[in-house]
């Protein structure tokens, strides 16, 4: 046998000759015109990391018109192995990639399932427990916002389609579960609030009362303050079940109660409530040394019943129209065939195709206005649908459309009271006195038109109202309102009110120079001087802009914190003047357990999606 020859051994140059001919042999058979760059330091070509191939959720989540930065894409199999290659960096490595890479550049089978298996015990681990965490803690948030109740999570529907946003993720199906977790939230957002409360000097509270459909009446107990920065802070404490006790030195009680655990009990000085209760809450409130100021919507509310049944007489008969307007939207409301053909005539005749809505028992101002603008607006659509069933008792002939129309009118100044006061959380008590005065003068302006019902919502808004002046707390929040204090400080009640602002100044602001009362009077006059002779400003500006700049009205500011802090609604004014939001809020929660509405609720007002406010974003 002929001896075997030689071969001459093979250096690392020509190692590297032969890796760079073979790649660039096969960029030419891809039709790509220049080999993989080279990377001159270490000798050694530069490997990339293949394209990302985009997935379902990819497709998704991005045909909605979020940002590529906001979420990283989801990776493939290749560009985990890839960093995966990278991350350990051994020779060893290095070695095996070389030995399972074929001439093509790509992994044969037998390795590549070898490489995946322990990339798959290693990478893909970290990545699905990361993820599966905030997707729980977005799936928290969610029943907390729209206060769904805790069963959801067992909702067939409700799991496939967290599946189908996300085939990796198993979402809880344990009520248990759910609440374990929020209840440790509960209790840490708590704790910082509790510390919150303690820096604060004086509060305000608000104490909504609102029925349950099964369980009776509950109470939500707010806390109202402007901060050091000169931001008004609003807090949900509590939320209570009454047991369908109204009575209002119950109420006062559980107020007590509420301020007593959270250590504000002594910083308490007003309460706005929306009670319909039985009692005086003016006088409970007062015995406990606190000031009771009604809530601005409930007493428009009120206004309109008492002038609603003022026209209770036989040449107007308005309760008489008001439910024969609600037998006519509750008819189309249960007849299918009559909506369909009400649908068919909003066609032919160009109206806009809005259903009918129908107003709440308690005669609201707004829910009646919204169903008989509605009834306005399609009263001819409507009548050719009751002529074909024949329902005549339902008939709106001229003598309804002219009444309605009378009552449209009269509440056009409320509605616009209701813009002006359009924000997304609560205003100051000091814009109660402006807009009553505007809305008197607009429904005097309507009487003396003939229109009666106007002149019965003015005479009652005058009972009702026309001692805004004398109230302490209404009076002075508006002279310390730089956009109203001229309504006040340039009036008949400018003396009186001077007098309150001086006792107020020597009261809280005592100075070294002083007498042991306080401020000089020659102090205090200068002071109120120099803040009648500042600029009013507009409207639309924020009165708490004025007192957060550094002025020489520094010692009056301590006044004015105190009685700017005191809202006028005791509910938000996104809720208070939008039927629809309030709607939807009282049938969700409505439908809470009984034992998770606190919590549910509280969550709500400081953990929600929505919500900015909380001690979390401080």
């Amino acid at each position: 046998m002929p001896d075997r020859v030689a071969r001459p051994r093979r250096t690392n140059r020509d190692m590297r000759s032969r890796d760079l001919t073979s790649h660039t042999r096969n960029h030419r058979r891809r039709g790509r015109s220049q080999p993989p760059r080279k990377n001159t330091r270490a000798g050694t070509r530069q490997e990339h990391p293949p394209p990302h191939i985009p997935s379902l959720f990819d497709t998704l989540f991005f045909a909605e018109g979020a940002p590529s930065q906001s979420r990283a894409p989801l990776k493939t199999e290749e560009t985990l192995l890839y960093e995966y290659n990278r991350q350990r960096n051994q020779p060893t490595m290095a070695s095996s990639r070389k030995r399972c890479r074929r001439r093509s550049g790509k992994l044969n089978s037998k390795s590549r399932k070898l490489h995946l298996a322990e990339l798959q015990a290693i990478t893909v681990p970290q990545q699905v427990s990361q993820g599966d965490e905030l997707l729980k803690h977005h799936l928290l948030k969610m029943l907390v916002t729209d206060l769904l109740p805790f069963s959801k999570v067992k909702d067939v529907g409700f799991r496939a389609f967290c599946r189908g946003l996300n085939p990796t993720f198993d979402p809880p199906s344990s009520a248990l579960w759910v609440r374990t977790e929020l209840q440790s939230v509960y209790e840490q957002i708590k704790v910082k609030l509790r510390n919150t409360l303690q820096s604060v000097p004086e509060v305000a509270l608000t104490a909504e009362m609102w029925t349950h459909t099964s369980e009776g009446v509950y109470l939500t107990v707010s806390c109202h303050f402007i901060d050091r920065y000169w931001k008004r802070r609003n807090y949900l404490l509590e939320t209570v079940a009454l047991d369908s006790d109204r009575e209002a030195g119950r109420v006062v009680e559980q107020l007590l109660k509420t301020s007593s655990d959270w250590g504000i009990a002594e910083k308490v000085k007003v309460v706005v409530s929306n009670m319909m209760s039985k009692g005086s809450m003016t006088e409970s409130c007062e015995a406990k040394g606190w000031a009771h100021v009604r809530c601005f919507v409930c007493t428009l509310d009120i206004v309109f019943r008492e002038a609603l049944a003022q026209l209770d007489e036989p040449s107007w008969r308005m309760p008489q129209l008001l439910r024969k307007c609600r037998a006519i939207v509750r008819f189309f409301q249960q007849d299918r065939d009559a909506q369909r053909q009400l649908r068919a005539n909003q066609e032919k005749l160009n109206l806009s195709p809005l259903r009918l809505v129908q107003a709440a028992a308690e005669d609201t101002w707004l829910d009646v206005g919204t169903m008989l603008q509605r009834l306005s607006e399609q009263r001819d659509a409507i009548n050719l649908v009751l002529l074909q069933h024949v329902k005549e008792d339902l008939w709106l002939n001229d003598c309804d459309m002219e009444k309605i129309n009378s009552v449209l009118a009269a509440l056009q100044p409320l509605r616009d009271t209701a813009k002006e006061m359009v924000s997304d959380g609560y205003e100051s008590l000091s814009n109660i006195i402006p807009l009553v005065d505007n809305l008197q003068k607009s429904m005097a302006r309507l009487s003396e038109d003939g229109n009666q019902v106007a002149k019965a919502l003015a005479d009652v808004s005058m009972r009702r109202f026309g001692h805004a002046g004398d109230n302490r707390w209404m009076a002075v929040s508006t002279a310390m309102d730089p956009r109203f204090k001229n309504i006040m400080l340039f009036s008949s009640r400018a003396q009186t009110i001077e007098q309150k602002l001086q006792a107020e100044l020597k009261a809280l602001c005592p100075s070294k120079d002083a007498s042991p009362l306080g401020f000089g009077t020659d102090e205090v006059d200068t002071i109120l001087k120099e803040y009648k002779s500042t600029n009013t400003m507009v409207r639309d500006q924020n009165p708490l802009d004025f007192w957060r700049l550094p002025r020489g009205l520094k010692k009056l500011s301590h006044v004015a914190q105190r009685y700017l802090t005191v809202v006028s609604t005791a509910v938000p004014l996104q809720r208070a003047f939008n039927p629809e939001i309030s709607r939807r809020v009282h049938h969700s929660r409505c439908h809470l357990e009984p034992e998770n509405v606190n919590l549910m609720m509280f969550l709500n007002g400081h953990w929600s999606i929505e919500n900015s406010n909380s001690p979390e974003s401080e």
